[in-house]
């Protein structure tokens, strides 16, 4: 595998077409020179103000650079309708001044005052069991509900009056999170009505979208719908397609909620001030392609969660995936990113909370940096007393200064971030070796929610599908971005599109003058099977590519939980059960991989053909270690004929700024190859895991 592009890269390392229309706007808030700046989270009102002093002088001491103040604060700030108590932030802002330390503000939308709940109680989301949620926890307003909105519009506008010039404050974090939740109020339910009627115009175009003439399900007008609640259902489920747009609804409610308050601010702070959020690092139900208006997007990361992972070290080392993901996806969307909470040690809250592998914090810290973050930020200095987090490690322990085993780690990276900025090359340029991989993913959350509505079979997982593409592109030393339908295509050498199920004449016509223009395209298993309604069209399975990937999709076929099938390729097999695509090939295209069993054996698994300059592959299974789909992105890049590198599961490496940057989620060592006369300015060879690398050439 390989970690992750650099965001740093401008020019040299981006596309031009993106380096021009993304960078620049976004890259003036974070010099380059700086590479990654990092910082902390404190709460002044979670602790003695005879203590701020103190511990925000601490801070500085171990060498952070800026911190983090308010998201949780609405209570503190608007202590009364109407009554406001600017005085502590006032005075919190002004110690961590002159400490030296930038401040990040927070508006802190959500965790709304218990007076707002009591006085006006439809402020609050339901769930889906039609229960309200109430005061005590956080995120629990809908976001649909217009009181709601405007003390969300009070209150910010308080604060960007207040601060909005105050050059003491860097920026500014929207909210906290944000996870679109899925509301079932009454002002929920009216929004989405509205929302379809903008979206329909009429009920009877609504009802055609979704199959009302099924099972009589449909609406005389948009009054007479309901949210649909999934989880009252089982086998007679609700139309999906009412589904899917219930899901585009509440990622734009969560969506117009934070342009909400952008533009507020917008009218009030300085230009040098940037607005972003951060949302959690997997996105399910939010989509962040929605807030176009932000700055830029950050994201919350913590890879250790109780899980099993990559090797008997990867409960404590991390997912191998995650972060891999998050620095390349949420750096794409303006060319520039950051991590707001990385995981600082132990933390509270998954089934299981081992402590990390001594050195993963650290490892982490220089992911995020070889991925292009400008900033990376630590969710808490101090380990709470009190609150449902009492178990959460921050960067000092319950005594509020001896610094913790991870604290101790960031430390480390604070200092070796300080001596790698005087090797800082400003006119650094990407091997061109390097360049020639650079790929992109095609990413689409209206995909992805109509794969998890339409699973068909319990086994399928639409992020593990996704992610073991992206190890396999990472795996051949790629470059990667994430981009939309929207985006430039030829602006990339190879783009993959894993299981894009939703697909329509004009995408299918994109993807063919790309390939015709000689990009080279790798498609996968139920890619093209539906409309972007999310129906069947009138035609054979998977009709609308077939043209394109030179092979008739026959059927498709699901094993059960204990089942293994097979498929070879050059000698080599490789076992699945989730999904395959038996594929009957057209004149001109050539079969790489084909199933050894079930009643198809013999039959393709693999399929690629020339397309004009270009080539298109098919990958029509999905495999359970992902070996097969490595295989054939390397195969892709070797016909291309482009070097591509073999890095072993859970090794990523990445340039950045005249850096290479090599990290190891692996449970064993590895010998990176370094290119004879680089120069190591970090780390050993070979790469131990929780380890990193990081040369020059």
């Amino acid at each position: 595998m390989i970690l992750l592009m650099a965001l740093g890269l401008a020019a040299a390392a981006a596309p031009a077409a993106l380096a021009q229309s993304r960078a620049p706007a976004a890259q003036r808030f974070f010099p380059k020179a700086d590479l990654m700046k990092i910082g902390v989270y404190y709460y002044p009102e979670q602790w003695p103000a005879s203590q701020w002093e103190r511990d925000l002088g601490k801070i500085a001491e171990l060498g952070f650079e800026f911190t983090h103040f308010g998201e949780f604060a609405w209570g503190f700030l608007e202590p009364a309708d109407g009554k406001f108590d600017f005085a502590w932030l006032d005075r919190a802002v002004d110690l961590a001044a002159r400490s030296g330390l930038k401040v990040i503000l927070c508006t802190p939308t959500p965790c709304p005052p218990a007076w707002m709940g009591e006085k006006y109680p439809e402020i609050y989301l339901v769930g889906g069991d039609g229960r309200r949620r109430e005061h005590g926890t956080r995120a629990n307003a809908s976001l649909a509900n217009d009181v709601f909105l405007k003390y969300t519009g009070r209150i910010v506008t308080e604060l960007a009056r207040r601060y909005g010039r105050d050059p003491r404050v860097w920026g500014w974090q929207l909210d906290n999170e944000p996870s679109a939740p899925v509301d079932y109020s009454p002002s929920a339910r009216q929004k989405f009505q509205a929302w379809l009627e903008r979206k329909y115009g009429t009920v009877d175009k609504m009802n055609a979208a979704w199959g009302g003439n099924f099972w009589s399900t449909k609406y005389d007008s948009f009054a007479q719908v309901l949210i649909p609640n999934e989880s009252l259902f089982g086998e007679d489920a609700l139309s999906p397609h009412a589904v899917l747009d219930f899901r585009r609804f509440t990622a734009d409610t969560q969506a117009d909620y934070l342009h909400f308050q952008r533009d507020i601010l917008r009218e009030h702070i300085l230009p040098e001030q940037w607005v972003t959020t951060n949302y959690i690092n997997v996105t399910d139900t939010a989509d962040p392609r929605r807030t176009d208006r932000l700055d830029f997007i950050s994201f919350t990361m913590y890879p250790v969660r109780g899980e099993k992972n990559l090797g008997e070290l990867g409960f404590r080392l991390g997912s191998p995936y995650r972060l891999a993901f998050a620095v390349d996806y949420y750096r794409s969307f303006k060319g520039v990113t950051g991590v707001m909470e990385l995981q600082p040690g132990q933390v509270n809250w998954a089934p299981i909370n081992p402590q990390p592998e001594p050195g993963a914090i650290r490892m982490w810290l220089w992911h995020a940096f070889g991925g292009g973050l400008s900033f990376a930020c630590t969710y808490r200095f101090r380990q709470p007393l009190y609150g449902s987090e009492l178990y959460h490690a921050g960067i000092v322990g319950p005594d509020g200064v001896t610094p913790s085993r991870g604290g101790l780690e960031f430390v480390r990276v604070i200092a070796e971030m300080k001596e790698l900025r005087k090797l800082y090359d400003p006119v650094a340029k990407m091997p061109e070796r390097v360049a020639a991989r650079r790929a992109a993913l095609l990413w689409s959350h209206d995909v992805m929610w109509d794969l998890d509505i339409h699973r068909q079979t319990a086994l399928w997982d639409t992020w593990d599908h996704r992610f073991k593409m992206m190890a396999a592109i990472k795996a051949a030393g790629a470059p990667l971005d994430y981009i939309g339908e929207d985006d430039d295509f030829a602006a990339y050498p190879f783009l993959v599109a894993p299981a894009y199920q939703l697909v329509d004449e004009a995408l299918v016509q994109k993807w063919t003058r790309y390939v015709e223009g000689g990009g080279h395209l790798v498609l996968t298993c139920r890619t093209g099977q539906k409309t972007k309604s999310g129906q069947l069209p009138e035609a054979p399975w998977a009709g609308l590519v077939a043209p394109l990937i030179g092979a008739e999709v026959e059927l498709f076929d699901n094993l059960l939980d204990d089942g293994r099938g097979l498929v070879r390729m050059k000698g080599k097999g490789y076992t699945w059960n989730r999904w395959a695509d038996v594929l009957k090939p057209l004149p001109g295209t050539e079969t790489l991989a084909v199933y050894v069993d079930q009643f198809y054996a013999g039959r393709p698994a693999v399929v690629t053909r020339k397309l004009g300059r270009g080539t298109v592959t098919y990958i029509g299974v999905d495999t359970i270690e992902g070996g097969l789909e490595r295989d054939v992105l390397r195969e892709v890049y070797a016909r291309a004929g482009v070097d591509a590198e073999n890095y072993p599961p859970g090794v990523y490496v990445e340039w950045r700024d005249g850096f290479f940057v090599g990290v190891n989620y692996s449970s064993r060592p590895f010998a990176v190859p370094v290119k004879p006369g680089s120069k190591v300015v970090l780390g050993s060879n070979p790469l131990c895991p929780a380890n990193v690398l990081i040369w020059r050439e």
